[in-house]
C-alpha cells in the first residue's frame, strides 16, 4: 500500500469511514478548521473510539502536497487508516454471494485515472454493487483523489486487488457469475437482456478499452450507442450507465 492510500481525505469521506466502521488509527484536523461540521465529526470519532489530533496548519498543508493533493483538497481533515491485509478475491466473491443471490460486481481492466476509479466506485455503490476488483499492476492505486471522488463509497464497497483480470474472469465464471464487458464495437446493446443472475461488469482502460484477451473471456460484450460525433464516453460515465441498467433490469424482473 502506498503512502497516499493510507489516508482518507475530506470531511465527507472521513465521516463515511467512521459510519462504515473503517479501522482508523487517528484523525488529523488542521488548526483553525473547527466549525459545526467538524464538531459533528469529532463526536462521531469519539463514539468510534478514534483519536483526533490537531495539526499545525503549515504541516498539514505540507502533508497534503506530499500526498499529491492540492491545498485545501482535504478540507482540513485527513484520517490515517489502520494497516490491514487487503481482501482476497475469494473472500470478496464469497461475501457478495452470501449477501445476495444475484450480486453485481465490477472489475476495472487497467484504469489509470484515480478520479475515474473513485467515480466508478461511487456509481457502483449507489447501484447496489457488492464489490470492486482491480489489478495490482497497470492500474492506479486507491489514492486520496480516488477516495474523494468516490464521495465515501470506497468506505462501504469491498475492494480486492488481483494479479490478472483474465484469471479473475475465469474464477468468477467457475462460481456461476456471468461476465459482461463493455467495448466499441460490440455484438450487444447495453440495454439488451444480458444482466440476469450474478454478474461481473468489466470496464476497460480509458484509452484502449478492454484488452482483447479479456473480451474473449466475457460471456457478453455490450456497447452504448453513440448518437453524437464523439465516439466514446468517459469510463466512469459508461460504467454508471451499465450499472444502473443492470439494476433496472433486476427491478423489472423481480
Amino acid at each position: 500500500m502506498d503512502d497516499a492510500s493510507l489516508y482518507v481525505v475530506g470531511r465527507r469521506a472521513v465521516h463515511e469511514a467512521l459510519e462504515a466502521g473503517t479501522s482508523l488509527a487517528k484523525i488529523l484536523i488542521a488548526y483553525g478548521a473547527d466549525d459545526t461540521t467538524m464538531a459533528a465529526l469529532r463526536m462521531a470519532a469519539k463514539r468510534s473510539g478514534v483519536h483526533v489530533a490537531v495539526m499545525d496548519r503549515r504541516k498539514f498543508n505540507e502533508l497534503e502536497l506530499s500526498l499529491g493533493l492540492a491545498r485545501n483538497d482535504a478540507q482540513g481533515v485527513l484520517a490515517l487508516r489502520s494497516t490491514s491485509q487487503a481482501m482476497t478475491l475469494e473472500d470478496l466473491v464469497d461475501g457478495a454471494l452470501e449477501l445476495e443471490r444475484h450480486p453485481i460486481l465490477v472489475a476495472l481492466d487497467g484504469l489509470t485515472d484515480p478520479h475515474n476509479i473513485g467515480a466508478i466506485a461511487r456509481s457502483a455503490e449507489c447501484a447496489g454493487a457488492r464489490g470492486l476488483i482491480m489489478p495490482i499492476r497497470y492500474s492506479a492505486p486507491i489514492t486520496p483523489a480516488a477516495i474523494k471522488a468516490s464521495a465515501g463509497a470506497l468506505e462501504h464497497l469491498p475492494v480486492a486487488r488481483v494479479n490478472r483480470i483474465s484469471d479473475t474472469i475465469k474464477y468468477v465464471r467457475s462460481r456461476g457469475i456471468r461476465v459482461v464487458g463493455s467495448a466499441v464495437p460490440a455484438p450487444y446493446s447495453y440495454d439488451e437482456d444480458v444482466w440476469q443472475g450474478p454478474v461481473l461488469i468489466v470496464i476497460g482502460n480509458e484509452g484502449e478499452g478492454l484488452h482483447p484477451r479479456v473480451q474473449e473471456l466475457c460471456d457478453a460484450v455490450v456497447q452504448i450507442p453513440m448518437i453524437g460525433r464523439v465516439g466514446s464516453l468517459n469510463a466512469s460515465v459508461a460504467s454508471g450507465i451499465l450499472l444502473f441498467e443492470a439494476a433496472r433490469q433486476r427491478r423489472k424482473n423481480r
